[in-house]
Parts: C-alpha cells; sequence; structure tokens
C-alpha cells in the first residue's frame, strides 16, 4: 500500500465496466476509501455498497460525484468494436466529449488533488514499429477506422494539458493498447477483438470467420496490469504528458485466434475474411518510458490472460 494514498478518497468512475472493476476490486481488497459508479451497466451484487449510479452525460452529476474526492481515476467511456463504429460511426464522438471535460472541469472545481485518465492509442497515427509518445504526429490523422475517436482523444488530451496548467489539478494521462480481461463487454455491437473471438469460440461457432487480414499485428494489455499502472502513474506521473502503457509486445491476428481457439478447447481451422473491414495493419507500443520510471514490472502473459477472462466467462458475473 502506498503511504500516499492512505485516507483518501477515491472516485472510479465507470466502474462496473472492463478497467473499472478491476480497480473497483484492487482499491477495495488494499482497504481504500473507493465510490465506483455505474450508468447502464450494473455492477456485480457484491460490491453493491461501494457503487452509485451517475449519468456524466449530466454536468451536475459530474459536480455531485467528485465532491469531497482526492483522487479521480475516469474510465468512464462510450465505447464500441469494429461492428459498432461502421454501422455508426460518430455515435460515440458527443458523448465522450461530455463525459470527459465535464469530469474534468468539475474536478477542478472541487478540487480534487490528482486525476488519472485513460487515453488510448488511437490517437495515433499510422507505424510500422512499435510507437513512443514522440512519434505522434498531429499533422497526420488517426487511423481513418479510428479518426473519429482518435480526433476526440487527442483534443482531451490537450484539454487535460490545459486544465493542469489552469488550475490544481494534477493528471496522469495513459495511452493504452487494446484492454481485455473479465468484465469485458462481449456483446456484439460493443466487443472489441478478444472477447468476440473468446464467445463465439466458447459457442463452437463452425465455420470459424474472422474480419481482415491475418498478418494484422495488435498490442494487447491484461486489464489487472492496466490498473496496476493506474495507482504507479496516480502515485508519481501526474504531469499531464502521455505516457503508454501496454504489453509492448505485437502478435498477428493469425497467432492470437489460434490462442483463443486452443484455451477454448475448439478444434477449427480458422477462415479469414480478408474482404471484410480491417483495423490499422500495425499497432505496437512502446513502453520504453513507462519501464524506465516504474522498473521490474511484471505485463501478464496473453495465454495466462485468454486463460483468465474464459474462466470468468464460466462464472456467475459473466455478462454480455
Amino acid at each position: 500500500m502506498i503511504d500516499e494514498f492512505k485516507g483518501k478518497n477515491f472516485l472510479v468512475t465507470g466502474g462496473a465496466g472492463l478497467l473499472g472493476m478491476s480497480l473497483t476490486k484492487k482499491l477495495t481488497f488494499l482497504k481504500h476509501n473507493v465510490i465506483s459508479t455505474y450508468h447502464n451497466r450494473l455492477p456485480p451484487k457484491n460490491y453493491n455498497d461501494v457503487f452509485e449510479k451517475y449519468d456524466f452525460n449530466n454536468y451536475e452529476d459530474c459536480l455531485k460525484a467528485t465532491k469531497n474526492i482526492d483522487y479521480v481515476i475516469i474510465s468512464a467511456v462510450q465505447a464500441s468494436g469494429v461492428s459498432g463504429v461502421l454501422q455508426n460511426p460518430t455515435s460515440t464522438i458527443l458523448p465522450n466529449l461530455k463525459i470527459h471535460a465535464g469530469l474534468l472541469e468539475a474536478c477542478a472545481e472541487n478540487n480534487v488533488s490528482k486525476v488519472i485518465w485513460i487515453s488510448s492509442s488511437s490517437v495515433y497515427q499510422e507505424f510500422e514499429k512499435p510507437i513512443r509518445e514522440e512519434n505522434i504526429d498531429l499533422n497526420s490523422p488517426p487511423y481513418e477506422l479510428y479518426m473519429g475517436i482518435g480526433w476526440v482523444y487527442r483534443y482531451l488530451e490537450k484539454l487535460a494539458k490545459y486544465y493542469q496548467l489552469k488550475s490544481n489539478l494534477k493528471i496522469g494521462i495513459i495511452r493504452t493498447a487494446n484492454i481485455y480481461g473479465p468484465y469485458d463487454r462481449f456483446d456484439d455491437i460493443k466487443s472489441h477483438v478478444i472477447p468476440a473471438l473468446i464467445k463465439r469460440a466458447l459457442k463452437s461457432e463452425d465455420p470459424f470467420i474472422v474480419w481482415g487480414h491475418k498478418d494484422t499485428i495488435r498490442d494487447f494489455v491484461y486489464v489487472d496490469d492496466l490498473s496496476n499502472a493506474v495507482l504507479n502513474i496516480l502515485h508519481k506521473h501526474c504531469n499531464a504528458e502521455p505516457i503508454n502503457f501496454s504489453s509492448g509486445t505485437g502478435i498477428s491476428i493469425e497467432n492470437l485466434v489460434k490462442i483463443i481457439l486452443q484455451k477454448a478447447n475448439h478444434k477449427v481451422e480458422p477462415i479469414f475474411d480478408e474482404k471484410k473491414p480491417s483495423a490499422v495493419p500495425y499497432r505496437v507500443l512502446d513502453n520504453a518510458l513507462y519501464d524506465g520510471y516504474f522498473k521490474n514490472e511484471i505485463r501478464t502473459s496473453l495465454e495466462s490472460g485468454i486463460n483468465n477472462t474464459i474462466k470468468w466467462c464460466y462464472s456467475d458475473e459473466y455478462r454480455e
């Protein structure tokens, strides 16, 4: 337990989601004072005593939630998978602007001490090797599929920097890769690649068709590793300078599918439909900056993380 955190009040927004639940469980286990928020997605019943319902599209709720809070972790997000983006590419823009800008303003008004905001690798332009924080080129647009949310997150990163300059708010910004793990979204519209593939593998789909090119390279991060990073950065990197956090290791979609099928015990030969939409061909984050600050930080292997996620899918808490 970090001494700085003793007696402090934590707020975890989006607490019923993937990262929010990991943080809520970790903070309650460490016996910190924590309030977690939810909106549409109900939290597990055994954590009801730490959850409160808010709608952060409403600024009054932003103010109420952040009152008398020392540390705020903004993991509330309006997200969508590839299918959702293709169906309605602008649907997440306005909600994310309102949620994040409203929470930053409320934190400043209520004299919150520190904030962690979870940004995304979608801010980066195409890059053919592991990309470092300073490699971002604001004169080059984000990849076309992520264009909307990529520009929103670029703006919000600058907005967070502005709040730190103009108020007493200290802000940590984490650019993270694809997050996965227990409490992920497994519905058809909002799920990302790993939960979507796990769900289909557990249903023993045959034929097993995967959208896009099998040689696409991705970087995935297990959610509990990210929640550890959040607390590290909250402790000593709240300077409004974005910092990457991921596994730092790329894997092809072909090999990812093989691991998921093996862990789900689904013996089928996958078919890659390259005519279907695919995401950016290569996206891996360089973690040298984070690893320089927080040495010997162990990441969960992809095999172990997927295995843990599949085990959770058989639990009573599994939700689509």
